[in-house]
């Protein structure tokens, strides 16, 4: 269960650390911002859609560091565990 997670965790750490996929980022960020700006007013459905865009991008991060996040923690209790059955040896 928690190598599964730690595994996760490393691919989308190599991800986040890509420098291509950074730059990709940030240009569909950019592109997406300059969209915001540029965007009429009166036009409601494309503002929408720009803002949508900008939180599935956002989402798109946010749940790329959570694997990160659960892999670190899974890491933690994997170390617990192991903690835990070497006293369990010590004790016997």
């Amino acid at each position: 269960m928690y190598k599964s997670e730690i595994f996760k965790a490393t691919d989308a750490k190599a991800l986040l650390d890509n420098p291509i996929f950074k730059d990709a980022f940030v240009k569909v960020g950019e592109y997406l911002e300059a969209q915001a700006l540029s965007c009429d007013p009166n036009d409601q459905g494309k503002a929408q859609r720009v803002i949508v865009a900008k939180q599935i991008l956002a989402g798109i991060k946010r749940e790329i560091t959570k694997m990160v996040d659960d892999g670190d923690i899974a890491q933690i209790r994997m170390d617990e565990v192991e903690q835990r059955r070497g006293l369990k040896r010590f004790i016997r």
